[in-house]
């Protein structure tokens, strides 16, 4: 089994933007795939939307909106934008809004129904072999996917639909606690990513395409990810 991280410079990754809320707001619509039924005024960003760009030309568009002063965060679904970070139509696939201070990582527009900030790697996060101190959110392989939903996170949803399969959104991946990750042959960032796996977990929040797992981020760019597919050695599921 490989690893991979998505960043932005490959696309389907997560990203992350801040608002102090005073910068007015734009209303979303999200009937643009289902019949959602939202509006919502969302806390422009001084800088703009900037949502995950695919090189397919086909990325689920993901960007989460923080506001700063109040707490509460905008989980975006097929949100487009022009050169210059502002939306090319304000009917998006999904928006899904909360307070950081009250939710339990949901609602969020992962196939899961958990926010991509809940788990998101975060700038400087790789920096160091313990810098990365929360869960990770992690996509698996559709084929492998379970329609059924685990039950060690806050998951109330799936998109899996293969019976009797290994994996199943909700559930949790561990990277084996006995195993001493200082002593591997690895790269900084992947310490980092194995020891927040022995002590956090990752959450399986989606589904992809691709034939390896895959965590989200919100980084701008690879890092050194040296030695990653040892993860799959030694790899702990709880359902």
């Amino acid at each position: 089994m490989k690893f991979k991280v998505n960043t932005h410079d490959g696309g389907f990754d997560y990203p992350v933007v801040y608002t102090d809320g005073t910068h007015g707001c734009t209303t979303f619509t999200d009937t643009l795939q289902y019949n959602y039924t939202d509006h919502t005024c969302v806390p422009n960003p001084a800088n703009g939307y900037w949502p995950a760009v695919g090189g397919w030309g086909a990325d689920d568009g993901h960007l989460v909106v923080v506001d700063s002063a109040t707490h509460e965060y905008y989980d975006f679904w097929k949100l487009y934008v022009n050169s210059s970070g502002q939306p090319t139509s304000t009917n998006v696939g999904g928006i899904f809004s909360g307070n950081l201070t009250t939710s339990n990582g949901t609602p969020g527009t992962t196939a899961a129904n958990i926010t991509g900030l809940a788990g998101d790697i975060m700038p400087g996060e790789l920096n160091c072999s313990t810098c990365l101190q929360h869960a990770l959110s992690m996509v698996v392989p559709g084929n492998m996917n379970s329609n059924q939903i685990g039950h060690q996170s806050s998951a109330t949803k799936t998109d899996g639909s293969v019976s009797g399969a290994i994996f199943r959104e909700g559930a949790k991946l561990r990277f084996d606690p006995s195993i001493n990750v200082d002593s591997l042959s690895v790269s900084t960032p992947v310490k980092a990513i194995m020891k927040a796996l022995q002590q956090y977990g990752g959450v399986i929040t989606d589904q992809t395409g691709d034939t390896s797992i895959l965590i989200y981020s919100d980084l701008p760019s690879q890092p050194d990810l040296t030695g990653i597919n040892q993860i799959g050695q030694h790899l702990l599921i709880y359902y």
